[in-house]
């Protein structure tokens, strides 16, 4: 199993929208409201699009995991932090760091924090006084990671 490391994200500039997730059904609004407000700040160096559409897939996850291994309420922020997008959810779950299971067999899920790593420009999570807050960075200006 490999844990992701323990770390801030970078120094927020502005927050931009912020969500409060009391059950999974939730997810399917928070879905549509980020991707408008992702939309709405992405620079035209960016594609909006494929941004919105990694954003929305890795706040999904992360909010999802906060929901199911955490007490509700899972809060979502959406943050601005020099030329990036931040995703921050609050898991109110243990706080130990998330852990991607890479031993499950194939078929058997659990690969959704491999996602997040792979569709998000960078990751990590650290401890608060609630619980734990994991993160995923977004370039504004760069193409999507490989």
């Amino acid at each position: 199993m490999t844990g992701w490391l323990m770390r801030r994200p970078p120094a927020i500039d502005e927050e931009l929208a912020r969500w409060t997730l009391a059950e999974a059904p939730e997810l399917r609004s928070l879905r549509a409201a980020l991707r408008r407000v992702v939309m709405n700040q992405t620079p035209a160096a960016t594609d909006p699009q494929d941004l919105a559409e990694r954003l929305v897939i890795v706040a999904t996850e992360l909010a999802g995991n906060a929901l199911r291994h955490g007490r509700p309420p899972a809060v979502v922020v959406l943050q601005r932090a020099n030329g990036r997008l931040v995703i921050d959810v609050l898991d109110t779950g243990p706080v130990s760091g998330p852990v991607v299971d890479d031993r499950r067999p194939a078929g058997e899920g659990g690969l959704g924090l491999v996602m997040v790593g792979r569709l998000a420009e960078d990751v990590g999570w650290y401890p608060t006084d609630e619980g734990k807050r994991v993160w995923a960075t977004f370039s504004l200006t760069g193409t999507a990671p490989l």
